[in-house]
């Protein structure tokens, strides 16, 4: 009987027309009635929705022949679109998606009409796993939203918008969208919500957890869990991802208790056994792994059905588990099949069995992070490979599979609109770097290929600061990009009231407001994330941020050789310290301890710089002489005759005022060097502004003496006006005048600003730095997140003459995040800031000797040098030659050409120069065995330029035939 039924249908359906079965007119209208009543039917079928689809089709097919409504028309392509979706055909849905969207512009319809279609693009983009379309027509549909009187799906749309991000890593921005789309979905709830409400508010607090757990954030996220337990929905679902959440935070035993607590124990789920093999993995259990996932990956095929399935990911998951378990017995051959077989699972576009292949970042992947992590343990295996077997082409392999991580790093640090979320990326990633550059070294170590150094060098730079980078490099873009003014003016509006809502947050102390100003802050976040997302309309913008070649080692080499100078670059891995110097010589490299010994001798020149308070010199000079003889005496010979120096610290040695440091000859380094700065090497190629005075902007809030801090809360600076006297020209503030409001004004016109007075900094993470301007206003401080949105590419210098403005908390992937960061992250290049609490009077000396010597023509760290040493040779000054009272000054930025010569160094290169060089030869002839000692000397004159005197030179020359 049931084989007769279905010929019956058979036979009704696809034979006879459809009209004459069932009897519907040939109106679009009724056939545009009839397509509703069966697209919202109760319990719909097959049968049902293959009707309501072809009859959708032929309204859409009708618009040729007959006169039907854009919105009609729209509102077909939308439902035919959800039908297609529903079946899990996002091919389809799009395609007819985008006709309905592009007829109904056409036709001129509203944004608002269109929310549903970009809704479910959006949707459809995720599910073939394409998150930059994806996350373009979301944030078009969230625009849309803003027009809509009908806010019933914005719950829907938040929930999408946060999977996507999270999807992506950048799980504070998912955060933001799950729990604003929690506060939708509740709001104007009763206490007994309905099914649907607490199906979605359980799916939420899943995601919202799950964000937290990948942040490290343990107890938030386990109170999640535990009241989306109380909805009593899936309680398994619930202690799977408890399980997960104490694998996260290394807990085996509590891990293997949630596991056991899941009532389906029978047929466990391939994510139950991936959680088991975790388990057995942080027991050393690599045997039960091994026996258990093997027969859960099988052959390791993946699906094919052109797009990533969630089995798929998995299996990468598995493949990745059993690597590790395969790495952990030192199989390394079947440790790097796993992996790479996890690679091919992880991302869709890759096919590739050979394990010389790597992917390649390009799209949004589920789990990216995953796949960045796989990539760093393929690396790492094929290196370990490469060391038992003694073959070259896995070592090099080993390297490419470095850099393809590295690669896709890059890409998702500029796919995050946020500074937290790119600081906690640099963070999770600061491992995979201190293993690639270790592995770069040992291998230059072994083979002296240059290649292997270079590699070691460009991996420990890129390692560091690349939040403040990508922020320098947006900045630049956006005006290159052709993003309009008013974008750009809207950007800043919205950044300001973000940081206002901060701090009323962290200012808050009542308990009942707290919610409401969480709700705040995060809807701020969520309007700056739309903004950034119309940014992507201009396609130069992103592609060029992508494009930006990180580090360009022949041009640095060059900069090295035009300007003369050393570098000296710095890498704290996890055991040793390694030291590279850039030089027109060419790159080098130096081993110079172990971690812990380096940072002893450093903690005991810092506490003996500080505990002195200018008067002891004998544990300073021991300390500062062992400094020396840790950091530097390996590299001296090779930097020592370049002046010019700049240092590129990282991690604990970014307090380090290395000017203090003892040469053999008991010298301070300050006598004969020009230090710089800088937070990677990333900045040697950026533009530098040049010294200049034009536009001076000077601020000096407590300049009179009788400001006591029972008046103002602060203490008098005095000495701060005459630093306002020094810049000669300009806009002062001083006083009462000298105010946040003033300096905001004006501070982006300015090409050199100088701030005389107070600042707070601490090294307690969540701490924000600031500056203090005039008590006369209520809202006189400002803090360094407020810094971050001034626009300060046109300022040459800021001279931060305040205590502690060169310290702050100490990130290991990003370097110091104090005010002088904030200065260079709002786009100024050079900043002179300190390093601990400033003496008024001799601050206010060496910035006065800065700006005669920048007045006469020198760079910015030849012009600090000379002034510190102006200090330190200053009988009047004797009580305060101690580098207790000038080393807290240090210049963080590039070298920069001198502005304007003086009239003296015309004089110097057209008479003076060739007159010592035609002795010199002279004198060469006299004495042929000195010729190499003349060269040297040419060749140092040449180097230092106007650094040293005309006398000095001469002397040199003479001085090597006496």
């Amino acid at each position: 009987m049931n084989t007769t039924l279905g010929l019956l249908v058979f036979l009704l359906f696809f034979i006879f027309p459809p009209e004459m079965v069932t009897g519907r007119s040939n109106t679009w209208q009724e056939k545009y009635k009839e397509a509703l009543a069966l697209f919202y039917e109760e319990v719909p079928d097959q049968q049902s929705d293959s009707i309501a689809r072809q009859l959708f089709q032929e309204i859409i097919g009708a618009q040729a022949a007959e006169i039907v409504p854009d919105t009609v028309l729209l509102d077909a392509h939308e439902k035919l679109g959800t039908l297609f979706l529903i079946q899990n055909r996002p091919d389809q849905s799009i395609q007819i998606l985008k006709k309905g969207v592009k007829a109904a512009e056409k036709g001129g319809l509203v944004d608002s009409l269109l929310f549903h279609s970009y809704l479910f693009l959006g949707e459809n983009f995720f599910l073939l796993n394409q998150a930059d379309s994806s996350v373009f027509y979301l944030n078009r549909a969230e625009a849309a939203l803003k027009t809509k009187t009908d806010k019933s799906e914005t719950g829907r749309l938040y929930n999408s918008l946060g999977v996507i991000y999270y999807e992506s890593g950048n799980y504070y921005q998912a955060i933001n969208y799950f729990a604003n789309a929690k506060s939708v979905l509740l709001e104007g709830q009763t206490s007994a919500n309905s099914p649907p409400v607490d199906y979605f508010l359980f799916s939420l607090l899943n995601n919202e957890a799950a964000a937290w757990t990948n942040l490290q954030e343990f107890a938030k996220a386990a109170d999640l869990y535990m009241e989306a337990l109380e909805l009593a929905i899936d309680r398994d679902e619930i202690m799977r991802k408890l399980a997960s959440l104490y694998v996260e935070k290394n807990d085996p035993d509590t891990a293997l208790y949630y596991l056991q607590q899941i009532e389906q124990q029978e047929n466990p789920s391939q994510f139950d056994q991936n959680i088991r093999a975790e388990i057995y993995l942080l027991t050393n259990q690599t045997d039960k792994v091994i026996e258990l996932l093997s027969k859960v990956v099988g052959k390791g095929q993946r699906e094919e059905s052109g797009e990533q399935t969630i089995q798929n990911y998995r299996n990468g998951k598995s493949w990745q588990l059993l690597g590790r378990a395969w790495f952990q017995k030192e199989e390394y051959e079947q440790a790097l099949r796993s992996f790479h077989l996890a690679l091919v699972n992880f991302d869709e576009g890759f096919h590739e069995t050979d394990i010389y292949r790597n992917p390649k970042p390009g799209n949004v992947n589920w789990g990216m992070t995953d796949l960045f992590e796989t990539l760093l343990l393929k690396a790492e295996t094929v290196r370990s490979l490469a060391l038992v077997l003694a073959e070259d082409s896995l070592h090099q392999l080993s390297f490419q599979t470095y850099q393809a991580a590295f690669d896709l790093i890059f890409y998702m640090h500029n796919l995050y609109d946020n500074e937290d979320a790119r600081l906690f990326l640099g963070e999770a990633v600061r491992k995979g770097y201190e293993s690639a550059v270790s592995a770069a070294v040992h291998r230059y170590q072994e083979t002296n290929d240059p290649d292997d150094l270079i590699r070691g060098f460009i991996w420990a730079e890129e390692s560091k600061a690349s939040a403040l980078e990508l922020a320098r490099n947006e900045a630049r873009l956006k005006e290159k990009a052709g993003i309009p003014a008013d974008l750009l003016q809207q950007e800043k509006a919205l950044r300001f009231q973000l940081t206002r809502a901060n701090r009323q947050l962290v200012e808050n102390y009542a308990i009942e407001n707290i919610e409401a100003l969480e709700a705040a802050v995060q809807e701020s976040k969520l309007e700056l994330s739309r903004l950034y997302a119309r940014y992507k309309d201009f396609s130069s913008y992103f592609n060029e941020k992508v494009a930006a070649e990180r580090i360009d080692f022949s041009a640095l080499q060059s900069r090295v050789k035009t300007v003369g100078q050393a570098v000296v670059s710095y890498f704290v891995s996890k055991e040793e310290v390694f030291c590279f110097t850039l030089t027109p010589n060419g790159l080098k490299l130096f081993e110079i301890g172990e971690v812990a010994g380096i940072r002893s001798t450093v903690r005991a020149l810092q506490s003996s710089l500080l505990e002195s308070k200018g008067n002891s010199r004998k544990d300073l000079e021991f300390a500062a002489g062992e400094a020396f003889h840790r950091l530097i005496a390996a590299a001296y010979r090779e930097i020592n005759e370049y002046t010019d120096w700049v240092i590129l610290p990282d991690q604990f040695l970014v307090h380090v005022p290395f000017e203090v440091m003892q040469d053999p000859g008991e010298r301070s380094l300050v006598e004969n060097h020009a230090l710089s700065y800088l937070y990677s090497g990333k900045f040697l190629l950026s533009e530098s502004g040049k010294p200049m005075k034009r536009q001076v902007l000077g601020f000096a809030p407590f300049t009179k003496k009788d400001s006591s801090p029972e008046a103002t809360g602060y203490d008098p600076l005095p000495h701060s006006g005459r630093e306002m006297d020094a810049l000669k020209e300009g806009v002062v503030f001083s006083g009462a005048s000298a105010t946040k409001t003033e300096f905001i004004a004006n501070s982006e016109s300015a090409s050199l600003i100088h701030l005389a007075t107070h600042a707070f900094s601490s090294s307690k993470p969540g701490a924000d730095p600031f500056i203090v301007f005039s008590p006369s206003e209520t809202d006189h401080l400002l803090y360094a997140e407020e810094l971050y949105h001034l626009n300060l590419q046109n300022t040459s210098l800021v001279f931060l003459s305040a205590c502690q403005t060169h310290t702050g908390t100490l990130i290991a992937s990003e370097g110091l995040i104090g005010l002088s960061r904030a200065f260079s992250y709002a786009g100024c290049s050079n900043v002179v800031g300190s390093i601990w609490k400033a003496n008024d009077k001799t601050t206010a000396y060496i910035s006065r000797e800065f700006y005669r010597w920048i007045d006469r023509g020198y760079s910015f760290p030849v012009a600090l040098q000379r002034a510190k040493n102006a200090l330190r040779n200053d009988p009047a000054m004797a009580q305060f030659h101690h580098p207790y009272y000038w080393a807290h000054l240090v210049f963080i930025g590039n070298r920069t050409e001198q502005s304007s010569s003086p009239i003296w160094v015309y004089f110097w290169y057209l008479s003076v120069v060739p007159l010592i060089l035609a002795v010199g030869w002279w004198l060469r002839k006299k004495s042929p065995e000195k010729s190499e000692l003349f060269n040297r000397a040419i060749q140092y004159i040449v180097n230092q330029s106007i650094s040293i005197s005309i006398s000095a030179s001469a002397s040199i020359l003479f001085v090597i035939f006496l």
